[in-house]
């Protein structure tokens, strides 16, 4: 029975070394780049409080194909065991950066160290393109492309310019795509008009969200135009890639200038 009591006691004392008092209210920690030739991860403002552990990610994609992080996947490492986020997905488009704030919450899981573990990091290798009918002027009320649901918003015409607007709802269980500068405008003498609202845009879309996508020309006929899409909208499997590891450490001297 002596031992059984040393031995808890010894636990006991193991127990509450592991969990180093932190004087601070508030630890914050060191920024972060993690950097490869097709994405890069800047991570800034990261804290460390008794009920949360939050940082901003601005990620960077430097490459030709959709990549999407899944914060349910991701988690930091606690004196608690991991603890995984409850964040919406993040969707960086080719060549270009997002910014998000990823958080996880719990009680008494202030530390001065952690571990961001990006396990659900996916990237959109192969894409299904959707084709549709070209669509004769004035623009129909409703139009579905695949799983692409277009409501009418407005159009109108001012002289030689076209103005259309349709809001645009992905209804499928993917990552929906849509690049309207493929959209063009055709006439009957065999003109062909390319979109001037929306040039080199990429709008990525995640189930049932929807974008209201604005589609403009300058066309010098004045009736039977007629829009075609062109291969505008498609969806893409997310692929699992590899995982991501940032250890995060006390800035002391940030740490001591806040608290």
């Amino acid at each position: 029975m002596k031992n059984y009591f040393l031995l808890c006691l010894c636990s006991i004392t193991l127990f509450a070394n592991a969990q180093k008092k932190i004087k601070y209210e508030t630890v914050f920690f060191e920024d972060k780049i993690f950097d490869s030739p097709t994405i890069k991860i800047n991570l800034t403002g990261a804290l460390s409080e008794f009920d949360v552990i939050k940082t901003k990610l601005k990620v960077s994609n430097f490459g030709d194909k959709t990549i999407v992080i899944k914060p349910e996947e991701c988690y930091f490492t606690t004196h608690q065991g991991n603890i995984f986020s409850r964040d919406k997905w993040i969707i960086v488009p080719p060549r270009e950066n997002e910014s998000k704030v990823i958080d996880i919450k719990a009680d008494n899981i202030k530390t001065d160290s952690t571990t961001l573990h990006l396990n659900g990091m996916y990237i959109c290798n192969q894409q299904t393109v959707f084709e549709a009918p070209a669509m004769p002027l004035p623009p129909e009320k409703e139009v579905k492309i695949g799983n692409f649901r277009l409501e009418f918003d407005g159009w109108d015409r001012d002289g030689k310019e076209i103005m259309i607007r349709y809001k645009v709802r992905y209804a499928g269980d993917k990552i929906g795509m849509c690049i309207p500068s493929k959209v063009t405008l055709k006439s009957p003498e065999g003109g062909e008009y390319k979109n001037k609202k929306e040039k080199d845009k990429l709008h990525i879309f995640k189930k049932n969200e929807d974008i209201i996508v604005g589609f403009l020309y300058v066309s010098d006929s004045k009736k039977d135009n007629t829009l075609h899409w062109n291969d505008a909208f498609s969806e893409s499997v997310p692929e699992k890639t590899d995982n991501i590891t940032i250890e995060l450490k006390m800035d002391l001297i940030k740490t001591k200038d806040k608290n």
